[in-house]
């Protein structure tokens, strides 16, 4: 009882001492992390889906490096556990989704958690919660804030122009691991079972070629990551012009407005499946394209890891460390000066215009299409 009350309740206590007075009172590096030793892991994933994706190679290098662990993913309530639950990669999934859950975790006593993303306090908050004897996380220093992640036992650099999947590998490089670099995302065959269902349903036969788009939400949306809708139904019209086929729209229910908005442009109707399928059927229609194409967002992430040679349209976010990861994997972007202009940390996108996005034409992504293809 005591144990919860401490873990539950001193993190912001501990932090105003810190923040206020610079007193520190856990240590770092104190007691080094022996692997040997690990027999329970908690993961820290609470962003969003694609960025789990973008941590698979580390989740896939623990698994393998540290066979008989018990790893423990801990995931926010937007659907990412569907990335890895069911896999042998991981041996739970806690959802988040009320204050209890990090009890739960406590109770299993893990001894290593690790956070896997850089929020500073935030994460370093969550890794303390889970009672752990080992945390580790990034090193973050915000504004006049230093070293964010005090409640860590341990630390490595944040280095912001590293790609995510870099990122990740970081955190566990000192281990000596031998690393494993593929993305994975769990698609059983049960979800490509109701994916074809769908598209044979909609006319598309198994020998049809399928372009995929994800378009995310309305331009005007304050995320700001959608390229012009008139540019994806140019696009769409060009591919079906050039190359036969059909385009299918994938995404999530409040994407289904833009998507709808694209098929009324179009002179060639595609395929609509917003808001109609699982994230894990998503996975399996975009298996079946010949190349996805989408903004900056989860289904580009999804692409990547089921092997899908994938084109990701770029604007204000940054494509250093958020590029679709591997092989067959390209970008097309603006050249602005001020691009890219949104951080994580930062308060969003600083313009209305987007001219990044604006100054993206068809013809550049139709030259991606014709380099991933040759």
């Amino acid at each position: 009882m005591l144990m919860d009350i401490f873990y539950s309740y001193f993190p912001d206590p501990l932090g105003e001492l810190y923040f206020r007075y610079g007193i520190r009172l856990v240590s770092e590096g104190k007691y080094p992390i022996d692997v040997g030793g690990v027999k329970r892991i908690c993961i820290l994933a609470t962003s969003g889906i694609g960025n789990l994706i973008m941590l698979t190679p580390m989740i896939r290098t623990l698994r393998c490096g540290i066979p008989d662990a018990k790893i423990t993913v801990a995931v926010l309530p937007n659907g990412a556990k569907d990335v890895i639950e069911g896999s042998d990669l991981v041996n739970e999934v806690v959802v988040l989704d009320d204050k209890h859950r990090f009890k739960e975790i406590r109770h299993d006593w893990p001894d290593l958690t690790i956070a896997g993303t850089h929020r500073g306090f935030m994460r370093a908050k969550e890794a303390f919660r889970t009672g752990a004897f080992w945390r580790l996380g990034f090193r973050y220093d915000h504004k006049d804030k230093q070293d964010t992640g005090f409640l860590f036992t341990h630390t490595v650099p944040y280095d912001e122009s590293k790609h995510e999947v870099e990122q990740g590998l970081d955190l566990i490089r000192p281990f000596g691991l031998p690393e494993i670099r593929q993305l994975y995302m769990h698609v059983e065959e049960e979800d490509r079972t109701n994916a074809g269902k769908m598209l044979f349903e909609a006319g598309v036969k198994e020998e049809d070629l399928l372009f995929g788009f994800h378009t995310g939400l309305d331009p005007d949306h304050p995320k700001g990551r959608c390229w012009p809708i008139e540019r994806f139904a140019e696009l769409g019209d060009m591919l079906v012009a050039n190359y036969g086929g059909t385009i299918v729209i994938v995404g999530g229910s409040e994407e289904t407005p833009t998507a709808w908005a694209i098929a009324d442009v179009m002179k060639n109707k595609p395929i609509i499946l917003t808001g109609r399928t699982t994230l894990r059927q998503v996975a399996a229609v975009i298996e079946k394209c010949s190349i996805f194409i989408s903004n900056d967002g989860g289904p580009m992430h999804i692409a990547a890891a089921v092997g899908t040679p994938v084109i990701g349209i770029f604007g204000p976010t940054d494509w250093t460390c958020h590029a679709p990861y591997g092989e067959k994997c390209s970008v097309v972007k603006s050249d602005l000066p001020c691009s890219p202009c949104h951080k994580p940390h930062g308060s969003g996108v600083k313009c209305q215009s987007l001219d990044c996005l604006n100054s993206i034409s068809v013809d550049m992504v139709i030259e991606a299409v014709r380099r991933l293809q040759s």
